[in-house]
């Protein structure tokens, strides 16, 4: 795996709109003492004002396609080289596979080749398309769901600490919660012969996000200070009392661990909460070490626990397996990669008719380089 760095970035605001900058980034700010009342804090509070995104409004890769061409046409015009394009989650969902194989782990991506003109063509997925047996999300489980949005709320402040007010701090959990706004992370990377250009949602930053350019004028690779390195990850977990549950944390590390070291977050906070939603207390866990101490955990067997080494070792084949498998000359058809539950295999078919999920914006700037040379 090489070194993930970030490159550009963007954001969504409160009524969904894209923004080209990290305006929708939030700075960490969770303390113990915030937690000290008798139940904890309540992470129901405020549900009867949840602003939610439209999850009908199928998004594909907009954001980061649009992104990626403003970036592309303020650097000379040069395109970004790149085996696959994909949201982190499209990669998370595969590198998690060998382990998830149960349950719900059906899904169906996208993928077109696009751009045969390229050193290397460019591979893209769609985000992935519910099964049509799903049915939608009982109010337990939106309630859970708004648990996580919340716990983002009261950990972050809007700017880095130094420059927030103290009435910004204090009255950050008093606005609606607007899962509209995110901030996103573009990042390049490389997992085997296979080059990657990915985008991930960051929940906030530990401290500051630098800028390239003020820290790192001569482009000198070890000044630069990576923003990647900066970024935290924010999950919630019921509160641990028994080794069902212990084991049931374990498992949901992997994800933890998989989203996190896609996009080279470093840390994760995890948020412990009762079954009633009252946030007890909160641990951080060093990403890179999440995988060693599942392997020192008393719940550990080389037959039912996950093993990171492995995860790495099957999104490598299955990306180079993608990879080689579209034929270059079939530029913008679009391929189906389907997995159906508890299956030992990956069904990779074509899908004709199939209209293609690429922003205008980003096809049109790539034809006009095309044209250019």
């Amino acid at each position: 795996m090489r070194q993930p760095r970030e490159f550009t970035c963007f954001s969504y605001d409160e009524q969904r709109a894209l923004r080209h900058d990290d305006s929708s980034l939030g700075y960490l700010y969770l303390l113990k003492e915030d937690l000290a009342t008798q139940n904890g804090y309540n992470l129901s509070e405020g549900y009867d004002r949840f602003i939610q995104r439209d999850a009908g409004v199928d998004e594909h890769l907009d954001g980061l396609l649009v992104a990626l061409t403003k970036y592309e046409k303020e650097h000379g015009g040069r395109k970004t080289a790149g085996d696959i394009v994909t949201w982190r989650g499209m990669l998370t969902k595969l590198m998690c596979l060998p382990f998830e194989k149960d349950g719900d782990s059906t899904f169906e991506m996208n993928i077109t080749y696009f751009d045969v003109s390229c050193k290397c063509g460019v591979v893209l997925k769609s985000k992935e398309y519910k099964s049509s047996h799903d049915e939608p999300e009982d109010d337990r489980r939106q309630l859970m769901s708004y648990w996580g949005y919340k716990f983002e709320q009261i950990a972050t402040i809007p700017k880095p600490w130094g420059e927030c007010t103290r009435d910004e701090i204090e009255k950050r959990t008093h606005k609606p919660v607007n899962n509209n706004v995110q901030y996103c992370s573009i990042i390049k990377s490389g997992l085997g012969s296979v080059r990657m250009i990915v985008g991930g949602e960051v929940d906030c930053a530990k401290d500051y996000k630098p800028d390239e350019q003020r820290d790192n004028p001569d482009n000198d690779a070890e000044l630069f200070d990576n923003p990647l390195d900066h970024y935290v990850e924010l999950k919630t977990n019921q509160v641990i009392n028994h080794d069902t549950g212990a084991r049931n944390f374990e498992k949901k590390l992997l994800r933890v661990w998989a989203q996190s070291f896609l996009l080279g977050v470093p840390k994760a906070i995890v948020g412990f909460r009762t079954r009633e939603g009252y946030l007890q207390t909160f641990e951080e866990f060093e990403v890179q070490k999440i995988p060693a101490m599942i392997k020192k955990s008393k719940f550990y067997h080389p037959r039912n626990s996950w093993d990171g080494n492995e995860a790495i070792a099957f999104l490598a084949a299955c990306l180079q397996w993608i990879k080689t498998s579209i034929p270059a000359e079939e530029n913008g058809e679009v391929w189906k990669l389907r997995y159906i539950a508890r299956s030992d295999y990956l069904l990779l078919m074509k899908a004709p008719g199939q209209a293609s999920f690429l922003h205008p914006d980003f096809v049109e700037w790539r034809k006009e380089r095309r044209e250019s040379k």
